[in-house]
C-alpha cells in the first residue's frame, strides 16, 4: 500500500498495529520493506505491531530528481514524516520502537540525534558513520556509473562479481524479485545513498548525548560474518552508546533474512515482547 506523508509517498507494509506497542523497520541500501518479511508475523505474534517501508527512491517508493532529497538529513526527515503519518492513520499513541538495518541505521541515528521521539532504538548491522575504505567494495564504481548506466546492466555486473565458485544460487523466485527490485530503484537515489555510505561523518557523539539525556534503550546487533562494518567497530559503537551488544553467530550482514528467529530472540531483550 502507499502512504502519502507531508514529505511525499512511501510504499508501506504493516501488520495490525496496536496503539502502544509498535515498531518501524528501516531498510538499508538498495533494500526494501520486504527485507523484514520473516519478522512481521513473529513480532506481531509476540505483541508488537510492525511497519516496514521503502525509503525514498527504493523499490516501490517514488524517487526524486533532486540529489539533495537523498541527503541523510532528508532521509531522516522522511522517516519522521512517516511516523507522524502512522500516528494519524493508525492511532498510535506512543513513540515507536525503531530498527534500522545498515544504511537504515544511519538514517535512524540521524533522526534520533535530531530529536525524533522513540521508545527504543536498534541498530542492526550498522556503524557509527561511513563504511571503512576497505569495506566500500564497488560503491565507488557504482557512483561513477550512475545515473547514466541502466540498472539492468549494473545488476548483471553486480551478480557476476558476487558469484563464487560453488556458491549456491538463490531460488528462482527470489532471484527474480531481487533483480526486479534493484532495477526499480531510483538511480539518482542509489548514487546519493552510496555516497552516504562512503562519506558519512561519525554520528555517535550526538546520538549518545540524546540517548543519555532520555535514558533511551539502545541495542546494537550484528552477524558474526558481517562484511560491511567490522564487528569490532559495531561492538565499539555499542560501548560508546552504553547499548546492549549482541552478536548472532549464524548470520552475516542481514540477520533479518539469514537468522530471523535468532534476531527476534535478541529483540526480546530490548522490546516489550511476550
Amino acid at each position: 500500500m502507499a502512504w502519502r506523508t507531508r514529505r511525499g509517498e512511501h510504499a508501506v507494509l504493516h501488520t495490525p498495529v496496536p496503539a502502544r506497542a509498535w515498531a518501524v523497520l528501516v531498510p538499508g541500501f538498495t533494500g526494501s520493506k520486504e527485507d523484514f518479511i520473516a519478522l512481521y508475523q513473529p513480532l506481531f505474534d509476540a505483541g508488537m505491531g510492525v511497519i516496514g517501508f521503502d525509503q525514498r527512491g527504493q523499490y516501490q517508493s517514488p524517487g526524486s530528481a533532486e540529489p539533495d532529497d537523498y541527503r541523510l538529513t532528508s532521509l531522516a526527515e522522511d522517516l519522521r514524516a512517516l511516523i507522524d503519518e502512522a500516528h494519524h492513520r493508525l492511532g498510535c499513541t506512543e513513540p515507536p520502537h525503531l530498527l534500522g538495518h545498515s544504511l537504515g541505521g544511519l538514517v535512524c541515528q540521524m533522526a534520533v540525534a535530531g530529536g525524533l521521539a522513540v521508545s527504543s532504538l536498534v541498530l542492526l548491522c550498522s556503524g557509527p558513520g561511513a563504511l571503512p575504505p576497505a569495506r566500500r567494495g564497488r560503491l565507488a564504481d557504482l557512483q561513477a556509473a550512475l545515473p547514466d548506466t541502466d540498472l539492468a546492466t549494473l545488476w548483471e555486473l553486480k551478480r557476476a562479481g558476487e558469484r563464487a565458485p560453488g556458491a549456491a544460487e538463490p531460488p528462482p523466485a527470489i532471484a527474480a524479485f531481487l533483480a526486479r527490485r534493484w532495477c526499480a530503484n531510483d538511480p539518482i537515489g542509489m548514487r546519493a545513498m552510496a555516497e552516504i555510505l562512503c562519506t558519512c561523518s561519525d554520528l555517535t557523539d550526538d546520538l549518545a548525548a540524546v540517548v543519555s539525556a532520555a535514558d533511551l534503550p539502545v541495542a546494537v546487533i550484528w552477524g558474526a560474518q558481517d562484511d560491511a562494518w567490522p564487528v569490532a567497530s559495531q561492538a565499539q559503537l555499542a560501548r560508546r552508546l552504553g547499548a546492549s551488544a549482541t552478536c548472532l553467530p549464524t548470520a552475516g550482514h542481514s540477520p533479518n533474512t539469514e537468522a530471523p528467529a535468532a534476531l527476534v530472540t535478541a529483540l526480546r531483550e530490548t522490546w516489550p515482547l511476550r
